[in-house]
């Protein structure tokens, strides 16, 4: 019953593995950019900020009214009815108007970046958890061959011993070192599920136990990119652009605050069109043009123009902060992406050398040249060189993305 159990269980684990659905890099952005709940949402934001744009302009034509009336007296039969046509037109309201529809469309301008920002976050985010999916795959493949090299050894181990050429520790220690090496296989094995749960999420997918595969692996890395300017770098990036629009609108607002000081000018007008009672001619037409200037409102507008010239200041301050947040972090992701790229080629180098040491190693334990503790110390740098090798192309990978994306957040967007 127990080795029923077993190999139902492997079935299990085989079928998982043999259905599991294929994705590759492209298709991560695709659906990303298809299924991401949080780039919907900013999708979203971003066409209500267009409406708010396109109802601002609609400030600069005149307003139409229609108006119609009924009126009795005392409730007779004879009623009188009334209709007209109202219209009017504000021509000058101290740049309120002009102030709302700039300000508007730098809101459009800020909704347009922060969108980019979300999209930008949204891929860097999936592209990472792919990259996690690409090493926990890599690892489990790492692991079968340690295994496989594990279980040769144990079995050199236990033929010395049965030959009397070394004693029990030895092969107690293989076998127990043959078993950690299973362990962790086991569990690598289980991670492809969390990571592929992982980037399901990252997605936007509601199938997150589904079980996804990928061909592609950590091998190659792409050439490392130039230093930059850091300072034209940053003035595409998103979080700059809305600092930047931020501190025009307050510009604006300032603008609007000091109009308060001016007269308002407005055009109305009026044509009846119809009246039970008479003819309607054009003598009843009507037009007015006004002029109106309030003398005295209680402080209000020198509080207006003094917080608009304050948040005018802050906002100047927080472009100033944010320019020198981005070039931190610009400077701080390139050596450290510097420093990754040098690691995997360090790595490398100590892997080619751990392995001529293992196999030159393992030649001498056989002939009898070096003892168990020399060549199993040997085998034990070699196996670790392996894992921190991946190790290293696994992060090199996850900070390219991070630095191609903090770098190309400008142009992950669409424009709508």
């Amino acid at each position: 019953m127990k080795n029923f159990w077993i190999v139902l269980s492997s079935i299990f684990i085989i079928n998982s593995y043999v259905f599991a659905e294929e994705i590759t890099r492209e298709t991560v952005k695709i659906q990303t950019l298809k299924n991401n709940p949080s780039i919907a949402a900013a999708k979203l934001s971003l066409k209500n900020a267009k409406q708010e744009y396109i109802t601002s302009i609609g400030a600069f034509l005149p307003e139409i009214n229609f108006e119609s009336n009924a009126l009795t007296n005392n409730f007779e039969k004879d009623f009188s009815y009334s209709h007209k046509l109202e219209a009017s037109l504000n021509l000058f309201s101290g740049f309120g108007t002009y102030s709302d529809v700039k300000t508007n469309a730098l809101k459009l301008k800020s909704a347009q970046a922060h969108y980019n920002k979300i999209v930008s976050d949204a891929l860097y985010k999936a592209a990472a958890a792919y990259i996690d999916l690409i090493w926990a795959y890599e690892k489990v493949k790492l692991l079968e061959c340690i295994k496989e090299k594990k279980i040769e050894s144990k079995n050199m181990i236990e033929l010395k011993y049965n030959s009397g050429n070394c004693n029990i520790t030895s092969l107690k220690k293989e076998e127990a070192d043959t078993a950690i090496v299973e362990n962790d296989l086991k569990t690598a094995q289980r991670y492809i599920k969390t990571a592929s749960s992982n980037l399901l999420e990252a997605i936007g997918r509601n199938d997150i136990t589904s079980v996804l595969e990928t061909n592609e692996r950590l091998d190659c890395l792409e050439k490392l990119p130039q230093e930059p300017d850091y300072d034209n770098l940053i003035i595409a990036m998103p979080e700059f652009l809305m600092a930047q629009y931020n501190l025009d609108s307050c510009k604006i607002q300032s603008l609007k605050a000091k109009g308060q000081w001016l007269p308002s000018l407005h055009l109305g007008g009026e044509i009846p069109l119809f009246d039970n009672k008479q003819i309607v001619c054009k003598q009843n037409m009507a037009a007015k043009i006004s002029l109106s200037f309030k003398i005295f409102t209680g402080g209000e507008r020198y509080s207006k123009t003094q917080i608009a010239s304050n948040n005018l200041k802050i906002a100047s301050e927080n472009l100033k902060n944010t320019a020198n947040l981005l070039k931190a972090e610009a400077v701080k992701y390139y050596n450290s992406l510097l420093d990754a790229y040098e690691l995997v080629a360090v790595k490398t180098q100590y892997l080619s050398a751990t392995k001529l040491q293992a196999e030159i190693s393992a030649k001498e334990y056989v002939s009898g040249l070096v003892n168990y503790n020399n060549w199993h110390s040997i085998e034990k740098d070699y196996i670790l060189a392996q894992i921190e090798l991946l190790d290293a192309k696994k992060s090199a990978a996850s900070k390219r993305v991070h630095w191609d994306t903090f770098t190309e957040k400008e142009s992950q967007g669409e424009i709508i």
